[in-house]
């Protein structure tokens, strides 16, 4: 007849394999998730790259703008020199001091927006708060 400790060693032995079970597949969805976290990192470096290029192509659109402004400032030189001979100076003067005004704003306004930019600041916080977890949750 059946005892009570063979009941009990069958109850372990169905345990242990849904234990195994569980442990397998707790190990696949880690490193599943752990092969799309290392798949979302390079997509994370690939778009910082894309913006490195971007601020280079606006680097370059910002110095052909320069040779722009300097046409305008030639252009502008004509117009003071049509102006009288006694208002030239102040012409000259007031023209130059609101043109470097006008560039040191756009150029504050402008580091300003470079230093604000953060590109997939929160994904790669959350990537690292996910990656943690899942370690604790393995170890």
């Amino acid at each position: 007849m059946l005892t009570q400790d063979m009941i009990m060693d069958t109850s372990k032995n169905k345990q242990k394999p849904s234990k195994n079970i569980i442990n397998i597949t707790q190990n696949i969805i880690a490193k599943v998730i752990s092969i799309i976290e290392t798949r979302l990192r390079l997509a994370t470096l690939e778009i910082e790259e894309e913006k490195s290029k971007i601020l280079k192509i606006l680097l370059m659109i910002t110095i052909m703008f320069m040779f722009i402004f300097l046409g305008m400032l030639c252009l502008l030189m004509i117009i003071v020199w049509s102006v009288n001979a006694k208002y030239r100076i102040l012409t000259m003067i007031i023209i130059s001091i609101i043109l470097f005004l006008l560039s040191f704003l756009v150029g504050l306004y402008t580091f300003k927006k470079i230093r604000q930019s953060t590109l997939l600041q929160y994904t790669r916080k959350e990537l690292k708060t996910d990656c943690n977890i899942l370690e604790d949750k393995n170890e």
